[in-house]
């Protein structure tokens, strides 16, 4: 399969010096739909879809391994929509069972019988499988997967050859052994944060992309990238994140690109816990 490549996107129209509100909003919007219907290569990305494509030719299982937010599910789901008629991708539901799993499989295949009882589904995806092309099955948040499905999904490759890959975190690989079935998704992908370098990578193809705003933020330099490098810790999901609200805030204030001080204000602020006033001033106290 190729290397996939950012999606061409409508450029976000050029910004007035000075803004009101309806505009800053509408150009916040804007970009956020940008982050949520454009695919953001990454060289990590780039490495798990060569993995995917080797389980595909080899007819094995396997498990992506990985902490939250770097972008797992989005490369999954990307994945599929690029080759669709050969790819299941769904996610599991919380503690998701069998029947669950397998009538998930067979609506996202386009299957006309996708519910009934549980042997029933499981034999009916078995045998439809290879007559409907599909040559690989991911499976995301397969954390929440009960160990009847897991073993149904062991059963489920034996009878149709179809590889299947879990997606998730280190819960997975924990539930996988207790239940003695690691060795039955053999093959392991770390999909961990970005590195130093393919995350500056990532922010350029960001502000030039996704942001597009009239004046040059200069993600990648400095007390900016500083900042993002930190708080982020490289990972992509918190990444999007951060950013959208930076934009919004520098453009409600007057800027034309991302503000260091604004940025540095929610980077700081974001996923951290509530100090009540008082022990926040005798921590600064401490500090200083």
């Amino acid at each position: 399969m190729a290397q996939s490549e950012l999606a061409i996107q409508a450029p976000v129209e050029v910004l007035a010096p000075q803004l009101d509100l309806c505009d800053v909003l509408a150009t916040t919007a804007a970009i956020e739909e940008l982050f949520k219907t454009a695919f953001i290569p990454t060289d990590r990305a780039s490495q798990y879809f060569r993995w995917l494509d080797e389980l595909r030719l080899l007819k094995q299982c396997g498990r992506v391994i990985g902490p939250r937010e770097v972008g797992k599910s989005r490369a999954s789901a990307h994945y599929k929509a690029e080759d669709r008629k050969r790819v299941s991708c769904v996610k599991a539901w919380s503690n998701s069972s069998s029947k669950r799993l397998f009538s998930q499989i067979l609506r996202d295949i386009n299957h006309a019988a996708p519910t009934g009882k549980r042997q029933d589904l499981r034999s009916r995806l078995a045998g439809c499988l290879e007559p409907f092309g599909i040559e690989l099955l991911l499976i995301d948040n397969a954390d929440n997967l009960q160990r009847e499905a897991l073993l149904d999904l062991k059963q489920l490759h034996e009878e149709s050859g179809v590889p299947i890959v879990l997606i998730g975190g280190q819960e997975l690989d924990s539930s996988l052994q207790n239940f003695d079935l690691l060795t039955c998704f053999p093959t392991l992908f770390e999909f961990d944060r970005l590195d130093d370098e393919d995350f500056q990578k990532t922010l350029r193809t960001i502000e030039l992309d996704i942001l597009a705003l009239p004046q040059a933020s200069h993600l990648t330099e400095g007390t900016l990238f500083e900042t993002l490098l930190i708080s982020t810790q490289t990972h992509i999901g918190v990444l999007i994140k951060i950013l959208t609200k930076a934009v919004l805030h520098s453009l409600k204030k007057g800027h034309g690109r991302v503000d260091e001080a604004v940025l540095h204000n929610i980077a700081t602020r974001y996923g951290k816990r509530y100090i009540p006033p008082e022990a926040r001033r005798k921590l600064e106290l401490s500090e200083s």
